[in-house]
């Protein structure tokens, strides 16, 4: 794939609807994960901000598999989880 092409597969699956869960609380700090993509972590202070971060978390992580030739999992169920 060119650079470009990766780009916009990039730019498409961080639109798909994978399934974001965030847990953590005010103290400790919150985690955003993507269940169907293994590894796909971040964090924030906020679980706004952890959400938030997933985008970027999943752009990386995507451009990683295609780079590396690694088959990338379609979205398995709804866009998000909250859990405390």
């Amino acid at each position: 794939m060119t650079p470009s092409e990766i780009e916009r597969e990039v730019q498409r699956r961080v639109r798909l609807p994978y399934h974001r869960v965030i847990s953590g609380d005010e103290a400790e700090g919150y985690l955003g994960e993507v269940p169907e993509l293994p590894g796909c972590l971040t964090a924030g202070e906020s679980a706004a901000e952890a959400l938030a971060n997933l985008d970027e978390a999943i752009g990386a992580w995507v451009e990683a598999a295609l780079k590396a030739g690694i088959s990338i999992p379609e979205p398995a169920r709804g866009p998000v989880s909250i859990s405390a």
